[in-house]
């Protein structure tokens, strides 16, 4: 017998399938059926042992213990305890112990000993493998608590692996400068493992690595501050040029800098965190924040802004109170006024701004110092908020606007022109002593000298008004519509004139068929022509159009061109054993491109539709009369002239035919049209748009008619139908692209976009005479080949601008 293989885990396919047939079953007086089916069943579990022996060396290879222990149990379970099976059942019983042992190893480094302890329990079996040394000597570790701990659980080996990873993760973030995600992860592990040195160290490593920064950061802080306070000693020479005019009781304005109000609204801090502040470090802290954030000004020395504190006496109730007060105060991604507006509420402070520098007081201070303000207005502000207003003089409509009253003159229906500081007084705007208002009609520029309180009520005025502005829409939409027509094509011709091999056989080419005419081949008087290639298609002949263009080229009266095939360039002609032969090389590379751009523009208010039309107006039929033909009608002249006489009274001429005629007529704008709807948002921003671009050509007429016909006779005798009327019933046909948009957001000044159609279609013709065409490098003289490209795109590109009634962009005054 052959030998088995024993605890090696690569042991042959062939070992164990030579055993496998050497299993004879031990059997006594049985019948022969069954006989066999035994030794079929024997056979057929060796054969499943023998598979799941091989799936169990493929695990216990791949280091998948657990899944190896359960293959070689399988296999050994199947084996029969035999005589001629035993070294094949031990082969299979060695690998199962083995396999289990590594098993054991692999949970004891997980914790589980209990589950290791299980595992070579079932190796030590009385009916398994009891005295097994590998599986002896693990048992005896495993029982030793010096060599195996035995507090060790599956939730602690769980936990080890757990907290590797972390360890792994965290030292990651770090390497990366995420500091606080690796802080996170760290935190993560003592949760864990509540006593892990190495989660303490990575945590004073973080630690350090943000103290680092925090250093780094508080010197460039403190070396910018510093060079400000240098900057601050550096004395400017006085400015000798040209006084500034100014545009109130020598107050100078300069429009062409952006205003404090505006430059604190505008300057965004992206977060701000306070706590147990006063009004002074908070406010030092703003003054910081400004002039970092301030990108409005290009000279350095005019950065920031300033902002000053006036509480009052010092050592006032008020100063006292204000300045002890401490708070907390925590913002993200506010600007330095909202920033203000919260401290002033910490506070019981209020600040006010004019032309230089932001005033913080205590609530109820009142001062009438006065301030100057400039402000941007809208090109009609004096005549909005002039709307409504009774003028002094205004008559009443019940008495006679011509009276005079006393003294007082007559003023007439025309009411009295109101200057801007008349306006503003009566819309409650008091102006004490020294208090001014001018308005710069050419720069729009409201220049104001008032109290901060008055100021506030002006400032409120001009926005309400702002925000009732009238706004002007412009919409402009450019349509680009591009066609190319390509046409390449290389094919050849050849004529073949008879020519006689024998008496009975003779040879020449083929016929004329449909291939078209070759009559641009000049051959020698008298000589038939024989195109051997006359059934390749050619010029007009390869390419076809698509059906309505059929249909309204076959019907244009006087414009259908006739097909023709592609022109020679190049011929050949000689003489071959006395017969003749040509050829020609037909080629052919045609470019076609139409371009059509349309840039109709609409100005329209928001919420009001508008249209506009770049169109022809064309009138076409829409109704026809029917056909007018007499019941009887003579002969024509055709039958006198073969000598026929006709008796029967009928002229034999010319008889009335009223052809089909048009009655009803409708009009159709062909070219480009354009309908807007637009929305203007709140802030002035974006606009809504509902945008319907069309796009409209005439193609042409097709015919809906017969023509008709009367029956004459030739000279000959013979009746032939002779035309009288075309009859023509002519329908237009159109072609339109269209975009229907149900909403489209678009920002002031910007362009959209919108892809209309792309289209492309290709022809392709290959061509060739069958046996000649197929010849090598000779057959392509007998092949046509032929390449038709047409490309097609729309494009609609939308811009929109919002103006005022100026003219001027709204957004870029």
């Amino acid at each position: 017998m052959a030998s088995v293989c024993r605890i090696l885990p690569s042991c042959g396919r062939a070992a164990l399938l030579a055993t496998a047939f050497l299993v004879v079953p031990v059997l006594g007086g049985d019948t022969p059926g069954l006989f066999e089916r035994e030794q079929a069943k024997r056979y057929q579990g060796v054969e499943e042992a023998q598979e799941l022996l091989k799936k169990g060396d493929e695990a216990y290879t791949a280091g998948r213990y657990s899944d190896a222990v359960t293959a070689y149990s399988g296999a050994r379970d199947l084996i029969p305890d035999a005589p001629v099976t035993v070294e094949l059942r031990e082969a299979a019983t060695e690998r199962y112990a083995q396999a289990s042992v590594e098993y054991g190893r692999e949970l004891v480094r997980k914790g589980d000993v209990a589950g290791a302890k299980a595992a070579v329990d079932k190796v030590l079996a009385e009916n398994v493998a009891p005295n097994h040394l590998g599986a002896v000597e693990f048992k005896n570790q495993l029982n030793d608590p010096i060599r195996t701990n035995p507090a060790m659980t599956g939730d602690h080996g769980k936990n080890v692996e757990e907290v590797r990873k972390l360890l792994y993760t965290a030292e990651g973030a770090f390497n990366l400068g995420k500091y606080d995600e690796a802080k996170s992860t760290y935190e993560k592990v003592l949760r864990i493992d509540a006593t892990n040195s190495a989660a303490r160290r990575g945590m004073e490593r973080v630690a350090g690595a943000k103290s680092d920064y925090l250093r780094a950061a508080y010197d460039n802080t403190r070396g910018e501050m510093l060079g400000q306070v240098d900057a601050a000693w550096e004395l400017q020479p006085p400015y000798v040029g040209d006084k500034i005019s100014s545009l109130a009781e020598g107050q100078a304005a300069d429009a062409g800098r952006i205003s404090i109000s505006n430059k604190i609204d505008r300057m965004i801090l992206p977060s701000m965190t306070l706590e147990q502040v006063n009004l002074e470090e908070a406010v030092e802290y703003l003054r910081a924040q400004a002039t970092k954030l301030d990108t409005f000004e290009l000279d350095p020395k005019h950065k920031g802004v300033n902002i000053n504190i006036d509480l009052g006496p010092p050592g006032s109730e008020v100063a006292d109170r204000v300045s002890k007060k401490r708070f907390n105060l925590r913002l993200k991604n506010i600007p330095i006024s909202g920033a203000l507006k919260y401290i002033n509420e910490l506070t019981q402070t209020a600040y006010t701004t004019d032309e230089f520098s932001v005033i913080i007081r205590s609530l109820g201070a009142m001062t009438t110092e006065l301030t100057t303000r400039t402000y941007r207005v809208p090109p009609d502000f004096l005549s909005n908020i002039s709307e409504g207003g009774a003028t002094a003089g205004s008559a009443s409509t019940t008495q006679d606007p011509f009276a005079s009253t006393g003294d007082k003159p007559a003023e007439g229906l025309l009411a009295k022109r109101r200057g801007i500081l008349e306006v503003l007084k009566s819309k409650g705007i008091t102006f004490p002593e020294g208090a001014t208002a001018t308005l710069n009609a050419s720069t729009n520029l409201l220049m104001v000298r008032n109290t901060e309180a008055n100021q506030d009520m002006v400032a409120q005025l001009v926005e309400l008004v702002a925000k009732t502005e009238p706004v002007q829409v412009v919409v402009t939409v450019t349509m680009l519509k591009a066609e190319e027509h390509r046409m390449d094509e290389l094919g050849f011709d050849w004529l073949l004139n008879e020519s006689g091999i024998s008496n009975e056989l003779i040879l020449s080419g083929g016929t004329q068929g449909n291939g078209g005419d070759l009559s641009d081949i000049s051959v020698p008087t008298g000589v038939n022509r024989h195109p051997i290639t006359a059934g390749n298609r050619s010029g007009d002949y390869a390419v076809t159009a698509d059906a309505i263009d059929e249909a309204i080229a076959n019907n244009a009266q006087g414009f259908a061109s006739t097909p023709k095939r592609a022109p020679g360039v190049l011929g050949l002609n000689g003489m071959l054993n006395g017969t003749a032969y040509e050829g020609v090389m037909r080629g052919l590379a045609q470019k076609r491109g139409i371009d059509l751009m349309s840039t109709p523009s609409v100005v329209t208010r928001s919420g009001q539709a508008a249209s506009i039309r770049v169109v022809k107006e064309m009138k076409y039929p829409t109704e026809y009369e029917p056909p007018e033909v007499p019941n009887r009608v003579g002969f024509s002249d055709l039958d006198n002239n073969n000598g026929n006489n006709n008796n029967n009274g009928d002229s034999g001429g010319i008889f009335p035919v009223t052809p089909s005629h048009p009655t009803a007529f409708e009009t159709a704008e062909v070219g480009t049209v354009l309908e807007v709807l637009p929305t203007v948002s709140a802030d002035k921003r974006t606009v809504d748009l509902q945008l319907k671009p069309t796009i409209k050509d005439f193609d042409g007429f097709v015919n809906y008619g017969t023509p008709i016909n009367t029956i004459g006779f030739d000279a000959t005798g013979a009746a032939q139908n002779t035309p009288i009327t075309q009859n023509a019933i002519l329908m237009p046909v159109f072609s339109k692209i269209a975009i229907n948009t149900p909403s489209l957001a678009v920002a002031d000044g910007a362009t959209v976009v919108i892809g209309g159609l792309v289209q492309e279609r290709a022809q392709r013709v290959e061509d060739k005479t069958p046996l000649l065409g197929n010849l090598p490098v000779v057959g392509r003289m007998f092949q046509s080949h032929v390449q038709a490209p047409v490309k097609k795109v729309v494009l609609f590109m939308v811009n929109v601008k919002l103006v005022d009634p100026t003219g001027r962009p709204i957004n870029q005054r």
